[in-house]
Order: C-alpha cells, then structure tokens, then sequence
C-alpha cells in the first residue's frame, strides 16, 4: 500500500518535473533563436549579466533532468514502459552536459547551437512521456 503510494507520488512528480523541463527548453531555445550575434560578445557592458541569467536557466534545467533521471529508476523497476525513456534521458543528459561545458567556456555560438538540437530532442521525449502517462 505505502509502495503503490509512493509510485504514484513519483509518478506525478516526474510529470512536473517533465513539464517545467519542457517549458526551460522552450525558453532557452527562444532565446537562442532570436538571440543576435552581437549580444553574445563578452566585450559588451551587459554580456555578464545575459549570461549569468543564461548559465542560471541552463543550471536548473540540468537539475531538474537529475531528478527526473532519479525518479525514472524507480519507475522503470515496475512498469517496463520507461526503460526506454530512462535511455533517452540518459542520453539527453549526455548532450546536455556537452552544452553546458560549452557554454561554460564562453563559446556561445556553438553552445547556442546544442541549446536549440537539445530542446528539439526533448520535444520529442516529452511527447513519448505524455503518451505513456495516460496508458500508466
């Protein structure tokens, strides 16, 4: 009885926590997609700002993917349906983690790039995820 509760609470809270990823990927791709080339050199007075903002957004989202690669673990034991979501994340984290050492080293045009394939990529998880909550 406690586990059944408890995997519903995970269940729930891995939905969120998908939900707020999908809307800081959208955001971040905006960004990047309207985001014009001059904003993105450290010379001028407010790239410290813009990118601290940034970096912040990009940070929390890693967060977020962390927990729901946690709670997915603990899904995947008793419904066989998010063994491949948990091997989509896991390769999603992979390529964040290569745009966040991207950007971290200050190559904001290529780091701009993996925002927007990221984003694009989680898109398509999400939509998996969404289908599989209404079947669980």
């Amino acid at each position: 009885m406690k586990l059944a509760k408890q995997e519903k609470d995970y269940l729930l809270k891995f939905l969120l926590q998908s939900n707020s990823l999908n809307d800081l990927l959208d955001i971040l791709k905006s960004i990047c997609n309207i985001l014009e080339l001059d904003y993105l050199n450290p010379r001028i007075k407010h790239f410290k700002y813009f990118q601290f903002t940034f970096f912040g957004l990009i940070v929390r989202s890693r967060g977020i993917l962390e927990m729901m690669l946690f709670r997915c673990e603990f899904l995947k034991r008793n419904h066989k349906e998010f063994e491949d979501i948990y091997s989509q994340l896991i390769g999603l984290k992979k390529n964040f983690d290569r745009a966040y050492r991207i950007i971290r080293s200050n190559k904001m045009n290529e780091g701009k790039e993996s925002i927007i394939k990221l984003a694009e990529e989680y898109s398509t998880i999400f939509k998996i995820i969404i289908k599989l909550s209404e079947k669980v």
